[in-house]
């Protein structure tokens, strides 16, 4: 009888789920994800959806499950080296060829589609958590969508000055920022991967809408010369590095782009000037190259 008891029990509780923070279900996701388990993460989305249905959390874990089966990599094996700088191993094959093998991402545009649409209704219920705007425009990069990610990205600073730059990322926790400082950071690493890929067109748009919304801000406005200066306008990327300049003087970057544009320009006067600046100013970044740049200026 006693164990007939003790199996009528354990019986009864197993059949109870028991309530788990977000904190403990997000644990389990970050687990699960990290493992590509996709049955843990449909298993975890419906314990989250009966205990927290109203949670923002949901919309990410859904887009990330969507994301991770949307990727299909395939070893590729080749002749040719790839130019994307992505990570490959090279080696003579038996004939004494020089090989290179490395990974090639092909992405399911339903599910991706899936991924995207779930972000998209989560910012629009949820307008500052931070964290599913970026995680929009990491997966239009990943699919080649530059043009989208670059207006996600513009739609993030345009809210920044609704919100006043008031950001949450994962579980509702307050992103620490200075300002625009925080968000700054973000469009500066996707400003720096447009312009490596050659998208002009993507890198300005973001900038673009920088600047309108943020005119007074220094790495905005250098970006704006950098774009410039990429498309061969010298003159034009003067005029915004000055821009820069005056609203963050101590900037020795800003100023050493200045002086070697003058250089280029053939103004010796300005480039001395602005090399001089640099090469006085301490900053052992940009000082040692302003002062040897200098003494070759000079000499001519």
């Amino acid at each position: 009888m006693k164990r007939f008891a003790v199996s009528v029990i354990v019986a009864l509780f197993s059949g109870i789920t028991f309530a788990q923070t977000r904190a403990e279900l997000y644990n389990r996701f970050d687990k699960s994800i990290s493992r590509s388990d996709s049955t843990a993460i449909v298993s975890l989305i419906e314990d989250w959806e009966k205990l927290y249905p109203d949670d923002a959390e949901l919309y990410s874990v859904r887009a990330n499950y969507y994301f991770m089966n949307a990727i299909n990599n395939v070893t590729v094996m080749s002749d040719k080296e790839p130019t994307d700088g992505r990570r490959t191993l090279v080696f003579l094959d038996s004939l004494g060829v020089t090989r290179y093998m490395y990974t090639e991402s092909h992405y399911n545009t339903a599910r991706i589609g899936l991924a995207e649409g779930t972000l998209a209704e989560g910012i629009a219920k949820y307008p500052d958590r931070l964290d599913l705007r970026l995680g929009k425009v990491t997966i239009h990069l990943q699919a080649k969508e530059n043009a989208l990610a670059a207006r996600e990205i513009e739609s993030a600073l345009e809210r920044s000055v609704v919100n006043k730059n008031k950001w949450l990322g994962t579980l509702d926790e307050p992103i620490k920022t200075n300002g625009v400082s925080y968000l700054r950071e973000c469009v500066q690493d996707y400003f720096v991967g447009f312009i490596n890929a050659g998208d002009m067109t993507s890198a300005g748009s973001v900038v673009d809408a920088a600047i309108r919304l943020y005119p007074k801000d220094a790495v905005f406005l250098a970006d704006k010369g950098t774009i410039c200066y990429y498309s061969n306008d010298l003159k034009g990327a003067l005029k915004w590095y000055l821009a820069s300049r005056e609203n963050a003087p101590d900037d020795m970057l800003v100023a050493d782009n200045i002086a070697r544009i003058y250089d280029k320009l053939g103004d010796k006067q300005n480039a001395i000037k602005y090399y001089r600046i640099v090469a006085e100013s301490g900053d052992e970044n940009y000082a040692e190259s302003a002062r040897a740049m200098l003494k070759n200026l000079t000499a001519r």
